[in-house]
């Protein structure tokens, strides 16, 4: 931070007189630079530091102390002024009438009148910031290590780190990798279908259309994510008015091996301004009122803690909040504002503001980064209900602490069964699930996620432009060649004949007791409208839905239905 006499030059005469008098300076009859030049050099004199040092009580000692164990001896004003109070900004003519150096606010306004600390805005975390520091050559020439404080760099009162649980959790819900599959079964889903741009309704539209396709939780969050992580990599792109794979990118991602799918999905998370977590932290409903937060500055400050977390032992989550709490406050509030940010409470309905709400909507962002996003990307490993997190071997190698895996993969082959059913294991490449899922029916989600070749996804392929000879030939790869003889013939028929060569359809059927019975029901209009076409002496079809309708006028005819089964 700046230095003494730079700070002193900023101030305004009277404010000199005020400090000098504290430290027995005279100033008469020098001009400001002058003044502050004096000023300055008395101060930084080792005994006289050392004088003032030892008039201070133990409050005004342990907050200086607070700020010359931080590093560059500051911190911003909201967090110093929440734990030594407010320092007051006065001019010449409201000084000489309240003077607040005679009777001052706070522990705060007592040592700034003092010349002790000092107001300045610098760059931090979260853009420019108003800081309390203590000038630099002034923090060298005051006595501290008369105290029995730790001085450090990083030192201070502040919470213990977060340590190593003592056993095991009870319940743990390991992290896995299955967002890389979920991503996949998105991207083909949002080839062969139209899905809208607009991103709640996107959300909607792909949460009920692929709720039994997940592998991993069902959660509107997770969704938002996936969606989020496929636009930041650029795998996805709009296309007219609906959003469509970009093809070159996303089979570039689909095509890499499973540690290089998550490592590129961690990383696009950390960096992702289209995924807000705020946004998405349970119990919370912001209000877009025009106030914005930046949501990279959470993750970098979970990140940053999580380099004091036991590199593969359980500790606790809520420890590690209440250390960002202590240290770090402010990490996602501009110059520590806690009243324009637009955010009830779930429950109650209520808005949550001023920093008395920093675990309801601070606190509840971490613990929701730890365990939603940074669970499902499979960084973290959730035990006792999410109180207790662990670092994967991901989450280790993405705060920096050890090399991103990377083995090799032994992908496995499709199994492709004689009734046209056709099994495909996680292991395989998600580009050739991706490919699989373009020309199939969709069966359900697993290890393996089972397919089946049908008319229905056979007149899908169509409608993509994919040929019988190139589907053939995908099979025969994806499958190493097993394409049982069955599965052949059936694609080369499909291909000559462009669809079925026969139908099944399930329907009601009307049973007479005799032939004559039947022809009597056909020669009668109101009963003649609910049938369709007939099978045989005693037997016809009864329209689709209209059964209920035909019963009630055969009833009124005098004739005795019965339904079986």
């Amino acid at each position: 931070m700046r230095t003494l006499l730079s700070t002193l030059l900023d101030y305004d005469p009277d404010l000199l007189a005020i400090i000098a008098h504290r430290w027995d300076v005279d100033l008469a009859s020098l001009d400001k630079r002058e003044a502050a030049e004096a000023l300055a050099t008395a101060m930084l004199d080792t005994e006289r530091a050392a004088a003032e040092w030892a008039r201070l009580d133990d409050a005004k000692r342990g907050a200086l102390q607070t700020l010359l164990g931080s590093p560059e001896h500051k911190l911003t004003e909201a967090q110093f002024s929440r734990l030594f109070g407010e320092i007051r900004q006065m001019g010449p003519g409201r000084r000489e009438r309240e003077k607040p150096h005679v009777h001052p606010f706070s522990v705060a306004e007592a040592l700034f009148y003092r010349g002790l600390v000092a107001l300045a805005y610098d760059r931090g975390k979260t853009g420019m910031q108003a800081f309390v520091y203590v000038p630099s050559d002034l923090a060298a020439a005051l006595p501290a290590h008369e105290t029995g404080f730790d001085l450090e760099p990083g030192a201070g009162p502040v919470a213990a780190q977060p340590g190593s649980s003592e056993s095991e959790p009870e319940h743990v819900i390991p992290a896995t990798t299955a967002l890389v599959d979920d991503l996949t079964t998105l991207l083909a889903y949002l080839q062969i279908e139209e899905a809208p741009l607009e991103k709640d309704a996107l959300r909607q539209q792909v949460s009920a259309a692929l709720v039994n396709f997940w592998l991993g939780e069902d959660h509107p969050a997770r969704v938002a994510l996936m969606i989020a992580l496929a636009g930041g990599l650029g795998l996805v792109a709009g296309e007219e008015d609906s959003l469509k794979p970009v093809p070159a990118r996303a089979r570039h991602w689909l095509e890499q091996s499973r540690p290089r799918q998550v490592r590129l999905l961690a990383e696009a998370w950390r960096d992702s301004t289209l995924f807000n977590d705020l946004w998405h932290t349970p119990g919370l409903v912001p209000e877009d009122t025009g106030w914005h937060n930046d949501p990279l500055l959470a993750r970098q400050t979970v990140l940053t803690f999580l380099e004091m977390v036991p590199p593969a032992d359980w500790w606790p989550v809520g420890d590690l909040i209440a250390l960002v709490k202590e240290e770090e406050p402010d990490f996602q509030r501009l110059a520590g504002d806690y009243d324009s940010w637009y955010i009830r409470d779930a429950d109650t309905g209520d808005y949550l503001r001023g920093f008395e709400s920093w675990d309801r909507v601070d606190g509840a962002v971490l613990w929701s980064i730890l365990t939603g996003p940074m669970h499902w990307l499979g960084l973290v490993d959730l035990g006792n209900d999410g109180t207790l997190c662990r670092l994967t071997v991901y989450g280790r190698a993405l705060c920096g602490e050890t090399d991103w895996p990377n083995p090799p993969e032994e992908g496995e082959h499709l199994t492709i069964q004689p009734d046209a059913v056709i099994l495909a294991p996680r292991t395989l490449s998600r580009y050739e699930r991706f490919q699989l899922a373009r020309i199939t029916e969709w069966r359900a989600a697993g290890d393996p996620y089972t397919y089946a070749l049908t008319t229905a996804g056979l007149e899908l392929a169509g409608r993509q432009g994919i040929q019988g000879d190139a589907i053939r030939a995908f099979l025969r790869r994806a499958s190493g060649g097993a394409l049982p003889d069955g599965v052949d013939q059936l694609l080369e028929r499909w291909q000559d004949v462009g669809g079925a060569d026969v139908w099944l359809s399930r329907a009601i059927i009307l049973r007479a007791s005799t032939p004559d019975a039947l022809q009597t029901f056909l020669d009668t209009p109101d009963l003649r409208r609910y049938l369709g076409a007939t099978l045989g002496p005693t037997a016809v079809i009864v329209r689709e839905g209209q059964e209920q309708d035909l019963a009630n006028a055969l009833h009124q005819h005098g004739i005795l239905v019965e339904f079986d089964g």
